[in-house]
Parts: structure tokens; C-alpha cells; sequence
């Protein structure tokens, strides 16, 4: 796979990256503030790269790797991110609505105030991440082991999570209106204070016992003993 280097690209030299010769690894390199939209960057690798503030609105970036490095506010509206990795990207503030995320993968990333609203696809994987306040409404979760997110104060409303795994995530203060939780696995979830709506949006979720027992005590105040 070609690499390129500790360099600052232009959009010509977007446009160059994958012309006849296949995928190519971006290492160090400076897209910051780039504005390159409906780029073909399938399989691209961006390693420890600088996309802050770049705009690839509607790029194809299915099968791209993003490891390392900042992404903040980076705008991938629109975009293919099939099968797309982000491992430990800085993705604070970005907006990725409308994207195609069937597949993609997000691994310790920081997400805080991301915004992803009207996304496509069959579900994406959010591993050990930071959610904080991040706009996901409607983001399909099913069927997958969200190990270690923090989804704290973020919009989840209408989200699909049935049987998805959360253990070990915060959902404190998480907005899950209308979300469909039918077999969703909170056993190991931080879930917060417990409230009669929140309770019925629970629905269908399994809970521990300790958890169903501290719901009940949030809602009459009732001091449960053995």
C-alpha cells in the first residue's frame, strides 16, 4: 500500500489518492479545514492524520481505517462509511448525518457533541467511547456489545437497541424516548436515576435484580431488606 507522509494535502491531491492505484495510507498528514466533497476514498488508511474542521460531505469512504488522530468537527454528512474503522479518533463535534453506516466501527473514540441524525445503514458498533451529548437519534445499535461507551446526557431517541449489549456503558441522564429496547442487555449499565416514563421506556430491556430493586426504590422511596 503506497504512503504519503507528514503532508499537506490539497483537494487536487485528494482527488489524485486513489486514481489507478489502488488504497493508500495517509500517515501524519494535514487535511485540516480541507473541503473536498464526493470524494473516492474507499479503503483509504488515515494513521495519526489531522482532519479538524475538514468537510468530505458525501465521499465514499467505505472500508476507510482512521487510527489516531483528530477529527474534530470534521463534516462526513452523507458519506459511505460502510465497514469504515475509527480507532481512537478524536471525533468531537463532528456531523456525520445522513451517513451510510452499515458496519462501521467506533473504538475508544472521543464523540462528545457529535452529531449523526438521520443515518442509514444496518447498525454500527461504538466500543469504549465517549458519547457525551452526542445526537444519535435514531442510530440503529441492535444485536451488538457496545462494551464501555459512555452515552451520558445523549440524544438516543427512537434508537433501535433491541438485544444490544451495554454493559459497562453510562446511560445517565440519556435521552431514550421511543427507542426500542425488546431484548436489550442493561444488566451491566450505569442507567441513573429511575422515573415512571423512563421505567416504561425500559420495557422489554433485562435488567439485574439490584437494578430493577433501585428503580422501585427511585419511584416510592420504599426502603427494600432481605
Amino acid at each position: 500500500m503506497p504512503t504519503l507522509t507528514d503532508q499537506r494535502l490539497s483537494p487536487a491531491d485528494v482527488d489524485q489518492l486513489t486514481q489507478g492505484q489502488g488504497p493508500v495510507e495517509l500517515l501524519r498528514c494535514d487535511l485540516s479545514e480541507l473541503r473536498a466533497r464526493d470524494a473516492d476514498l474507499d479503503d483509504v488508511a488515515f494513521t495519526d492524520c489531522f482532519l479538524d474542521g475538514a468537510d468530505l460531505t458525501g465521499s465514499r469512504l467505505s472500508g476507510a481505517r482512521f487510527s489516531g488522530g483528530s477529527a474534530t468537527g470534521v463534516r462526513l454528512e452523507r458519506c459511505d462509511l460502510t465497514d469504515a474503522r475509527f480507532d481512537r479518533v478524536d471525533l468531537s463535534s463532528a456531523v456525520l448525518s445522513g451517513a451510510l453506516l452499515t458496519d462501521a466501527e467506533f473504538r475508544g473514540c472521543r464523540m462528545t457533541g457529535l452529531v449523526a441524525e438521520a443515518t442509514r445503514g444496518m447498525g454500527c458498533l461504538l466500543l469504549g467511547c465517549n458519547a457525551y451529548g452526542a445526537e444519535l437519534p435514531g442510530l440503529i445499535l441492535a444485536r451488538r456489545a457496545h462494551t464501555g461507551s459512555r452515552f451520558t446526557e445523549a440524544n438516543l431517541a427512537g434508537a433501535d437497541l433491541r438485544e444490544a449489549v451495554l454493559d459497562g456503558c453510562v446511560l445517565l441522564h440519556t435521552d431514550l424516548t421511543g427507542a426500542t429496547l425488546e431484548g436489550a442487555d442493561l444488566r451491566g449499565a450505569d442507567l441513573g436515576p429511575c422515573t415512571r416514563e423512563r421505567l416504561d421506556i425500559l420495557s422489554g430491556a433485562v435488567l439485574t435484580t439490584a437494578q430493577a430493586v433501585a428503580a422501585l426504590q427511585d419511584l416510592t422511596g420504599a426502603v427494600i431488606a432481605d
